[in-house]
Formats: C-alpha cells, sequence, structure tokens
C-alpha cells in the first residue's frame, strides 16, 4: 500500500483518484501517523430476501425473450479463456 502524506494527497487529488479506481489502496498520513485509507468500493452483496423482492418487481419476460438470447449467444463467440484473470 502506498504512503502520502494529506497534503502530497491534496496536491494531486485527481490523480490519486486515477490510481484507486485502477484498484490501488492509498494510506494518507498526517505527521506521520496513518490518518485514512483510499480504497476502491467495497463489492456489496444482496441479501438473498432482496434478491427475490428485485426479482419480483421486474417487468414480466415476454415470449420471445429465450429466441433473442439464443440468437445473441450465437452472435457473440465465447470468450478465449472460461477463467480470464
Amino acid at each position: 500500500m502506498t504512503r502520502l502524506t494529506a497534503t502530497e494527497v491534496a496536491r494531486s487529488f485527481s490523480d490519486i483518484l486515477n490510481r484507486v479506481a485502477r484498484g490501488e489502496e492509498i494510506e494518507v498520513t498526517r505527521a506521520g501517523t496513518p490518518v485514512a485509507v483510499i480504497s476502491p468500493p467495497k463489492v456489496r452483496l444482496l441479501s438473498a430476501d432482496r434478491f427475490r423482492a428485485l426479482l419480483a418487481a421486474a417487468p414480466p419476460v415476454d415470449d420471445g425473450f429465450a429466441d433473442e438470447m439464443r440468437e445473441l449467444r450465437k452472435a457473440i463467440p465465447p470468450p478465449e479463456s472460461r477463467w480470464p484473470s
């Protein structure tokens, strides 16, 4: 993790946000003491109940949906690797 002073962060905040957007975590210090960590947002998972509620509130699927999905799958080639990293 990169350590920067609050002054360094303030002077280059836009650059710091770009670095964080690329996945870097920045520890901010004041007088040598860590006071904050700037990091990418954590992925938030939905509870099963919330997911069910969202599905229930979604508009109904029309009759041609499955056919459209099959056509899209034919048009888009499979990924080169099943487990890209």
